[in-house]
């Protein structure tokens, strides 16, 4: 049996760039892949974020590999997410990207990866008074991204990971202010109204042990995510005005383990706790626990 606990942080954990991000294909974990042309990944994260704000987001991927160097793949999400200041379920982002991979030798290889992140939703769900939620509470943050990332796998057991998100379109509309609710808990939320977003820079190291008896392979790895500039809000008085505090670094430490069973499907569990966290999260991404799952049937 294979398990893995993930443990509340005394600080907040600042996870991820933005939904799947880190978390999209060879940029989370680079198992060996099978010799399946396709493959359906079904998984969804759990997260307790700011003030205690549930967060639930299940995910479909689909992927199918052409050949030993090419590959394209496409992912669903969403999000559920509930706290003091309301309940909130809507389909979050949509991803497509391809992946090329060259192996120098059978233990080493080089793998890139380039695709989009469409935003389904403008990030304004409302509660039942119709008052914005901030986007601890949004399935996306409403932003059209590039992604590109590279993943570097040497001397078998040693993994590199780069990778960049950049906004292109802006498309967010909430309207998110703390004095709208009378809860005095909601200024532990930043304002976002018609919030922009900057980009990431994403590099993880990671380490894999191969339990091969068990069909086992685990992965230590530490996970740095860098916000390259300040994120915006609009003002009461309708000025364009930054956010301090929401540019930096971002440094985790996490554990990814993936079984591999006789039929070639896997299980995969991830759990993660923050070393480095920025002074604040608008983006709504802040979690004081993070653990997810994934299934994975190939054909």
């Amino acid at each position: 049996m294979l398990l893995l606990i993930g443990q509340q942080a005394v600080t907040q954990a600042q996870g991820c760039s933005d939904a799947g991000f880190c978390s999209l294909s060879v940029l989370k974990n680079n198992v060996a892949a099978s010799k399946n042309k396709h493959s359906i990944q079904i998984g969804s994260s759990f997260g307790i974020g700011e003030e205690n704000t549930q967060t639930i987001n299940p995910y479909i991927a689909y992927q199918q590999q052409f050949n030993k160097k090419w590959s394209v793949q496409a992912k669903l999400t969403a999000t559920s997410a509930s706290g003091f200041l309301g309940n909130s379920f809507n389909i979050g982002d949509f991803f497509a990207f391809a992946t090329h991979t060259s192996t120098k030798d059978s233990t080493s290889s080089l793998t890139w990866l380039g695709g989009i992140k469409i935003p389904l939703t403008d990030a304004n769900n409302q509660n039942k008074a119709n008052i914005s939620l901030p986007l601890d509470y949004q399935s996306s943050i409403g932003t059209y991204d590039v992604i590109v990332g590279v993943n570097y796998i040497f001397k078998k057991h040693w993994e590199i990971n780069g990778g960049l998100q950049l906004p292109i379109i802006q498309q967010n509309k909430n309207a998110f202010f703390p004095t709208n609710f009378t809860d005095e808990r909601a200024k532990s939320f930043a304002p976002t109204n018609l919030f922009k977003r900057s980009a990431d820079v994403l590099a993880r190291v990671g380490y894999y042990v191969q339990i091969p008896s068990q069909s086992i392979v685990i992965k230590p790895n530490l996970l740095a995510i860098y916000h390259v500039a300040e994120d915006t809000y609009v003002n009461t008085a309708g000025i364009k005005t930054a956010l301090d505090g929401s540019a930096g670094l971002t440094l985790n430490g996490g554990i990814i383990a993936t079984k591999t069973f006789k039929n070639n499907h896997q299980l995969e569990l991830v759990a993660a706790t923050p070393f480095v966290v920025r002074t604040i999260r608008p983006d709504g991404l802040t979690r004081s626990l993070v653990f997810n799952i994934q299934y994975n049937i190939q054909f």
